[in-house]
């Protein structure tokens, strides 16, 4: 008898309850996201933008989502655990919707716990948010969530796709963090522009800017959406070579 959707989900829900590493990571994504906004608030008094400044600890717990989405699947492959799981569940689909959906639970939990907490601390430590509209604030908060969790997809489709825990990762952060970091080092302004609105990381956070929105590359939720278009295309593309490759 073929299994069908909800047997791939109780044997996902079974690992992750078992096998604590979704949970601790997690629960770090909202220790390390409210920490450093924290320290990011109290540092940033004056800021034309504080609703951005609270929010510097996302920066941080990308990472910790973005890992954590990697390890879900390929961690598996380093184990070897991945043929008893596909022994037990042909449909590979499947268990990859498994996964994303318990992820997409985990993250978006942690997410509005963290973001809901660096948003409380930059409200004490900063003096509320003088001049920022609420609708910006929510805005800002909500895409924040979201940006999250689009990054956890996209970890876990980098994962189905390498299927080596450290190299997904390392590709994932580089995408986060390097290409960030190399946009000042290009000599030509549009060419910067362009890569602006392209990489995940700046168009995506983008959404948390609430001043000076005009002079940005790119809008907040066109921003999200560029996000959402890379884990959309990273993870289809891990369902496809989950699908063709041998386990």
């Amino acid at each position: 008898m073929t299994a069908a959707p909800a047997d791939a989900l109780r044997a996902e829900w079974a690992k992750v309850r078992t096998v604590p590493d979704l949970g601790a990571a997690l629960l770090l994504t909202v220790v390390l996201t409210v920490a450093v906004a924290a320290v990011a608030a109290a540092a940033g008094a004056g800021s034309p933008d504080p609703v951005h400044v609270s929010l510097l600890g996302v920066q941080l717990g990308q990472a910790v989502v973005a890992a954590a989405g990697v390890q879900l699947l390929a961690g598996e492959y380093g184990t070897g655990l991945i043929r008893t799981t596909f022994a037990a569940l042909p449909r590979r689909r499947q268990v990859l919707a498994a996964k994303a959906l318990l992820l997409v639970a985990g993250v978006a939990t942690a997410a509005v716990v963290a973001v809901g907490g660096s948003v409380l601390a930059g409200w004490l430590l900063l003096d509320g948010y003088p001049g920022v509209p609420a609708g910006a604030l929510l805005r800002a908060a909500a895409g924040s969530v979201l940006y999250l969790i689009l990054v956890a997809l996209l970890g876990l489709g980098a994962g189905a796709v390498v299927r080596h825990a450290a190299a997904a990762t390392g590709l994932v952060l580089g995408l986060l963090y390097l290409v960030p970091a190399m946009l000042r080092f290009f000599p030509d302004e549009d060419l910067q522009e362009l890569v602006y609105r392209l990489c995940p990381a700046t168009a995506g956070q983008t959404v948390q800017t609430t001043v000076g929105l005009a002079a940005m590359p790119i809008g907040p939720w066109a921003g999200l959406a560029v996000t959402a278009g890379w884990a959309a295309a990273v993870t289809a593309a891990g369902a496809m070579v989950l699908c063709r490759r041998d386990a």
